[in-house]
């Protein structure tokens, strides 16, 4: 009878380490998915406000050009960094006009190629493309970078 009895012991101790080594493998696995949705939620995250910034690079650009004194010359290309202190993005704003030449003699016209100048309506005048290029900051030091690229068309 004592001897069946030792058996049954050993038996239970296997049946723990088996019960051990698929608790930690089930653990493992969660903190590993937990990790990568937090890694995911960042991205996301960050992709959001890229979006939003280069929105704001937009409007900021057409603020700058209405506002700019157009007679030595037209604004071309804004870098800028957000926010000022510890930036998280690199902004750069690239502006070409068209239609723009027959406006008070203005010389904006950076003609695209294989485009012309030849405005017909006085409505066609004081148009822009405006390409904004936001990406992350390399202090950030992200495992996947964040570059977001946005083409407007704007009348002035």
């Amino acid at each position: 009878m004592q001897r069946y009895h030792q058996n049954r012991n050993g038996f239970a101790m296997i049946m723990a380490i088996f019960f051990m080594i698929v608790i930690a493998t089930l653990l493992t696995y969660m903190l590993s998915s937990s990790t990568e949705t937090a890694k995911r939620t960042t991205n996301v995250y960050v992709n959001e406000q890229a979006q939003l910034m280069a929105k704001s690079a937009v409007e900021y650009a057409i603020l700058a050009v209405s506002g700019h004194d157009r007679t030595p010359g037209c604004i071309n290309r804004i870098n800028m960094q957000y926010p000022a202190t510890n930036p998280l993005f690199d902004l750069r704003v690239d502006i070409q006009y068209f239609g723009f030449g027959t406006i008070g003699g203005w010389g904006c016209n950076t003609l695209i190629p294989g485009t012309t100048d030849t405005i017909v309506t006085p409505e066609s005048n004081g148009t822009m493309l405006i390409d904004v290029y936001v990406q992350n900051n390399a202090g950030l030091q992200l495992t996947e970078p964040i570059r977001y690229h946005r083409r407007t068309l704007q009348k002035l």
